[in-house]
């Protein structure tokens, strides 16, 4: 009698016929080793993404402030070549500095065919609606890396039939040292609007800062950082109130047209090499910014 072959339970079991050595299911080790290169690769894919992202922000956020630039260069050709007015400084006084056609988004809105500020903000109040500039990335009145921790506009002024007051919101702002201290150095009283600094008479333009990113929060800076708390319901500023949302720092834009990148620690450190807002006779004008054209920038 023939004895039937013994197959040891070791042996794999021959394959089932019509079915490729190809369709058999991965093994554990392969699973694990296809998980982890997956997750390599999105490791490294997603800061990439992340990188990306902030440099085209940083990009529109340059080319919207050139573009503001040009309207204010385009605005003093046909107004005496003057620089418009960086407005009044506290938001109590927003209401007279939107009354006035030479404050900045009115008179350069004009030059690239946006709506005056003033008509912005009447219109919003009007409808009893929130500004269409308050969360509009693509607008170029916001830097589109601006992430704000409040949930609305700035406001200002009494309160409309469904209970919404004026509101404003600004990530850029121009330099409130540009007029305004001039006024007050030549004897004017302060936020005259009627007498303008003009571009001929910026000494230094490649280094006097025109206007520049203005913090969407606070927590831009750490909290121990001397400029922290400082309030941000403005539509000009000076470094005080300086951007550190692009790689700690911000973009600026200056008088003769050019842009730069700056680190928010280098603008806010003066001239004697301080941080420190008490510094005696501190001053914020330094070999590459300017702030106070006719004098020392005091903080």
């Amino acid at each position: 009698m023939e004895v039937p072959e013994h197959r040891s339970t070791l042996e794999p079991a021959p394959a089932s016929p019509g079915v490729p050595a190809s369709a058999r299911a991965f093994t554990l080790v392969e699973l694990l080793v296809t998980v982890a290169v997956i997750a390599l690769l999105v490791g490294l894919l997603v800061p990439a993404l992340g990188r990306m992202r902030a440099a085209g922000h940083a990009t529109r956020s340059m080319s919207n402030l050139r573009q503001w630039g040009t309207a204010m260069q385009a605005w003093g050709s046909i107004n005496d070549e003057r620089i418009p007015w960086e407005g009044a400084k506290n938001t109590p006084n927003m209401a007279l500095s939107l009354a006035t056609p030479t404050f900045w988004p009115n008179a350069a809105a004009s030059m690239l065919g946006l709506k005056p500020y003033r008509d912005i903000v009447e219109d919003a109040f009007r409808e009893q609606r929130t500004i269409e500039t308050w969360d509009d990335r693509d607008s170029l009145w916001n830097d589109p890396a601006a992430a704000p921790d409040r949930a609305g506009p700035w406001e200002f002024g009494e309160a409309g039939p469904e209970g919404i007051l004026r509101q404003f919101w600004f990530t850029y702002a121009m330099n409130i040292r540009l007029n305004n201290t001039w006024l007050i150095d030549g004897g004017f009283p302060e936020f005259t609007k009627d007498r303008l600094i003009t571009w001929a008479s910026i000494a230094h333009p490649s280094r006097t800062v025109l206007m520049l990113e203005l913090r969407a929060k606070q927590d831009e800076l750490p909290p121990d950082d001397p400029h922290h708390t400082r309030n941000l319901d403005r539509a000009q500023c000076s470094w005080k109130r300086f951007a550190a949302r692009h790689s700690g720092g911000g973009h600026i834009l200056f008088c003769d047209g050019h842009m730069a990148w700056a680190l928010n620690e280098e603008v806010t450190t003066n001239a004697q090499g301080s941080r420190d807002t008490k510094t005696p006779d501190g001053d914020w004008n330094t070999a590459k910014y300017i702030f106070d054209p006719s004098g020392p920038a005091r903080h």
